[in-house]
């Protein structure tokens, strides 16, 4: 009897444990209507179980939620590879009545993912983490997406010029932000770096002003597709083009290219008369 008892409740821990924090095994959650919706967005503290749960086959991890978010003004994913929310990267920027969206992440480690409900009033209310388990599959390949772009900051005293290329495909939105620090805090969300360009090709370069010549600067680019999913790279930090200058010269000119000696080796001696 003791034997029969043991193995089911050995069974349930080894389940229990296998869920890990703050993970939805299950992939549902309490259906809410816009009212329930609503008064859910009001409280201080949300469980994010009850809300969203993110499944994850390989190197798809599926969020997927049942509270109607329709009345809001849209929704947007982060994601991170601590279950703090500092430095998340936005991932996916949805219409409010969306329920689902499927991310591809760039390895086989966990993920945790926060929702961010855009709201009436520029407040927005963040709603996580949920964790995405590992992937334990030796046969899953991976690949970045930010690995396909390249964004470059060449920077003067004065001004940074930035050249970015994204990979071939239907973009509706292209931004690059700049911020005097590489790390975003939480709380403060995107918001804390500048837009300094609105891009409509996915190539091209700008000059942009800076307006502290002293500071040191960072560079973002975020691509945000047709289907909402969002690919970021950052942070850049715009460097001067020549690690040392002569001395005399600004930082803001153009270095000069030095005269080709025309003598190679060593100097011939003069022969002796």
């Amino acid at each position: 009897m003791k034997t029969k008892i043991i193995i089911p409740l050995i069974t349930i821990a080894l389940l229990l444990a296998a869920c890990g924090k703050n993970e939805q095994p299950a992939g549902k959650t309490a259906p809410r209507d816009k009212a329930a919706t609503a008064a859910m967005l009001k409280q201080a503290d949300i469980d994010p179980n009850d809300v969203f749960y993110a499944g994850r086959k390989g190197e798809k991890v599926t969020i997927r939620w049942d509270a109607d978010f329709s009345d809001c003004k849209g929704i947007s994913i982060f994601r991170n590879a601590l279950d703090e929310p500092n430095n998340s990267r936005l991932v996916a920027k949805l219409p409010a009545g969306s329920t689902e969206y499927v991310d591809t992440v760039p390895n086989a480690r966990v993920f945790w993912y926060w929702l961010a409900i855009d709201m009436d009033g520029d407040k927005t209310k963040r709603i996580g983490p949920v964790r995405a388990r590992a992937d334990s599959s030796t046969t899953t390949k991976y690949t970045s997406a930010a690995k396909n772009i390249t964004l470059i900051a060449q920077r003067t005293q004065s001004a940074v010029v930035v050249a970015w290329d994204l990979p071939s495909g239907k973009y509706k939105d292209i931004v690059i932000r700049r911020r005097n620090k590489p790390e975003l805090p939480y709380g403060r969300d995107q918001r804390t770096r500048l837009i300094v360009h609105n891009a409509s090709e996915r190539s091209g370069d700008l000059v942009d002003q800076l307006p502290d010549p002293n500071a040191d600067y960072w560079y973002w680019l975020e691509a945000t597709k047709e289907d909402g999913s969002v690919i970021t790279k950052g942070p850049i930090k715009a460097k001067f083009e020549a690690a040392s200058m002569p001395q005399g010269q600004s930082k803001n000119q153009p270095k000069k290219s030095q005269p080709k000696s025309k003598t190679k080796g060593k100097p011939k001696s003069t022969p002796k008369k």
